[in-house]
Formats: C-alpha cells, structure tokens, sequence
C-alpha cells in the first residue's frame, strides 16, 4: 500500500468538504423541485408528465454517478499520495469515457421514449407532455453527465468551494430557465411544461463552459495532464466503476419501476409522490454531501497508506449524517402537511403527499447510514459488496412486492413503507461491513 510523502498535507475535515457539498447538491435538487412545483401549477397532468420525466432523468445519469465513484476513489487516493499528475489523467479519461457512454444512453433513451412512457399507462396530454420532456432529457444528457464528472473530480482533490460555485451557476441558471421559459418571461417564448426542460439546462452549460475552461487552462486542483495515460487510466476506471455505475443503474431502474406501480393508483397519487420524492431528494443530497466527505476523505487517508484513519473519519461521517437526518425527519413528522398545501392547492393530492413525507421521515437514520457508510466503503474503491446488496434488495423492494402489492389490492401506503423497507436492508448490511474492515484491503 502506498505510504505518505512528507510533502503531501493531510486530507480536509469531514465538515469543510460536507457543507460546501451540501449547499451544492441542495442547489441543485432545487432545480427539480422549481420544475415539479411549477408542473403542479399547470395542472396534475403536467406534474405527472414531469414525474416521470425526472425519474427517467436519473436512469440516464445512474452510470454517470457509478462512473463518478470510479474517478473520485482514483483521484483522491492520488491526491492523498502527492501524485496531482495521475489525478489529472484519471479526471481526463472520465471525461472521454462519461462523453462517450452520455451520449449512447441517451441515444438509446431517445428511441424508446415512447414505450417508456405507455409503461405508466398515461393518457392525453400527460402522454405526450412525458414524451416530450423525455426527449429533451435525452438530448442534454452529455451535458450534465460532464459536469458531474468536473465536480467530482474537484470534490475528490479536496477542493469544494468550486464544485459549490459551480451548482451555483448551474442551480440559479437552471431555476431561471424554467421559470422565464414555461412563463413566457424576459422576451423569451412560452413553452409551458416543455420550458422547465430546456430553461433546466441554461445554468449547466454556461458551468460546464466556464469550468472546462479553467481545467483546461490548469487553474484547479487537479491539474489538466500534458502526458494522458487514457487507456491504462480508462482499463482502470472501468474496473472501479462499472460495479457502481451497474448498481445506480439497477437503482434507478428499480424506481422507475416502482414509479410504475405507484401510477396504478392514478395521476393525483403518482403527482403526490413526484412531489414527495423532490421533498426527500432535497433530505438526500444533504446526507450525500456527508457521503461525498466520507468517501473523499477515506480515499485520501488510504492513498497515505493510513487505513485507521480512514476507518475513524468514515464512522465521524456517519454520526454527523445521522444527526441531520434524525432532525429532518422530525421536520417531516411535524410540517409534512403544510409542505403539501404550500405546493398544490389539489386536496387528493396533498393528502397522499402529506401521507409519503410521514412515513418516510421514519426511513431517515436508515438513509444517513446506507449513504454514510456506503460513501465510504465506494470511496476505499469497493464497489462491489454494495452492488450486491443493492441487487438483492432493488430486486425484492422495488421489483417483486410492489406488484404484490397491487395484486393484493393494498392501500398505497403499503407502497410507501418500501421506501424505508429498501433503505433498511442496505444500511443494515453496510454497517455489517464497514464494520468488518474488509474495505481496508481494498487495492486499486
């Protein structure tokens, strides 16, 4: 295992990586939640059609998140070992490799996205609105896939002032596009629901122009590399990453999937859930941005060759997530029902929105130790063990009992209490491992 060099500092705290990150994956959450509730405006209709559309959003961009864990494990271990060039030739051949898998993923989205979407069994205007925001997602995936791999590769360095500053072009960007584009507002043209998806990425291209260019001039931590080493790089990254990237990409199948189920209870059901799920998608960014720290810091200590810390910071992530979303999910107990009334006037809608944050709020501690400490074993560079967890559980949770579920004709918070039956398995079984120790013995 590689040993410190004298001359390589010591890797950041857990809270200097985990609020910039946290400030930045809420701003952009937000994005989705501005597209969800300006939907809920137009009607149940365009919510549902936007529901669906951001569900298939992030099927899309599951391998680029697996690709993501791939590139920070190899960044952050060169970074803990004083080696800046191989961080900059492992940043390089993310970037080739999440261009060229965006743009396939997408390719292949766009020619099915009509048979997606009859999966829910929507009809009218619905139909067609999902159809065509489909589309749009499909055709701006490169963008936001090479902007996760920019910030991830800057978080990994140590640096997450610049991934924030960038969410922050990206968020208000974006926020701005859906708002001037589905209002008719600033001169520009009034397209309804199908703005929220192109003003949605506005602010992501003017980032990725602005960040690419600071790369490219070598004004970030991770240095732009004068000699590539693409092929052993990428052989590399594909070996780290494709467990992950398989396992996000199994994830966010299994929620479309469970989205599916979930549209069988109608469109004010399935709108109530779209905008539920914003709620706690906001909840889990902020408990990623604790995994993000996890899996940066325990990468760097295991590139110093310093295993036992990397296990101790990995534990205090934990504690620290666990503590913010034990309090969020009191918050949802308490206002679950004033969030729903201050998003949509549509009473069926609020009852059954008011009915999911209630019952999620109890899944939170088991969110915080599956992101936690599943950010910190992928950070060690074993993303195997969680790809098996998640198989097993995705392939009962989200695939097997839902439709059960609906052959039994359960009430639909049966369907709800999923969510927290899909996080229990998995933090049960990585705190089992974290435990363990086996990820110390992890090499890359």
């Amino acid at each position: 295992m590689t040993t410190s060099s004298p001359s390589s500092t010591l890797p950041p705290s857990i809270w200097s990586i985990a609020w910039p990150t946290t400030l930045a994956n809420l701003l952009l959450a937000s994005v989705g939640m501005v597209q969800i509730v300006l939907a809920a405006d137009l009607g149940p209709e365009a919510a549902s059609a936007v529901a669906v559309s951001q569900r298939v959003f992030f099927v899309l961009q599951a391998a680029l998140f697996g690709l993501a864990t791939g590139v920070s494990a190899l960044v952050a271990r060169s970074i803990g070992a004083n080696d800046h060039t191989k961080a900059g030739q492992a940043t390089q051949s993310a970037m080739l490799l999440g261009l060229a898998v965006s743009i396939l993923m997408g390719a292949a989205c766009y020619a099915v996205a009509t048979a997606i979407v009859g999966w829910f069994d929507l009809q009218g205007e619905a139909r067609t609105l999902a159809i065509n925001l489909i589309l749009w997602v499909c055709l701006f995936n490169p963008i936001y896939s090479l902007n996760i791999v920019l910030t991830t590769t800057m978080r990994a360095s140590g640096d997450a002032i610049n991934p924030l500053v960038l969410a922050t072009i990206s968020g208000l960007g974006n926020g701005l596009g859906c708002y001037a584009l589905s209002h008719g507002s600033f001169g520009l043209p009034n397209l309804g629901a199908e703005g929220l998806a192109i003003g949605g990425v506005m602010g992501s291209v003017v980032s990725l122009l602005v960040y690419g260019t600071l790369w490219r001039l070598d004004k970030l931590n991770v240095p732009y590399p004068s000699l590539s080493a693409i092929r052993v790089k990428t052989n590399k990254l594909i070996r780290i990453a494709l467990p992950s990237a398989i396992e996000q990409t199994l994830m966010q199948l299994g929620f479309l999937v469970y989205m599916v189920a979930i549209a069988s209870y109608g469109n004010e059901v399935l709108a109530a859930y779209g905008l539920g799920i914003n709620f706690l998608t906001l909840i889990i960014f902020v408990s990623l941005g604790f995994a993000s720290s996890a899996a940066v810091i325990v990468g760097q200590y295991m590139g110093r060759g310093q295993p036992e810390l990397a296990e101790k910071f990995g534990w205090r992530g934990w504690r620290m997530c666990l503590a913010f979303m034990v309090v969020a999910g009191i918050g949802f107990e308490l206002f679950g029902g004033h969030l729903a009334r201050a998003v949509t006037t549509d009473i069926e809608v609020q009852h059954y929105m008011e009915l999911f944050l209630t019952i999620v709020a109890l899944a939170m501690p088991l969110i915080a130790t599956d992101f936690a400490l599943g950010g910190a074993i992928r950070g060690a560079g074993e993303t195997l063990y969680p790809l098996k967890i998640s198989f097993v559980s995705l392939i009962l949770v989200r695939f097997i009992l839902p439709f059960m579920f609906l052959e039994w004709a359960m009430a639909v918070q049966w369907m709800f209490y999923l969510t927290a039956l899909d996080f229990g398995i998995k933090a049960l079984f990585m705190t089992l491992y974290f435990r363990s120790g086996k990820w110390k013995t992890k090499e890359l």
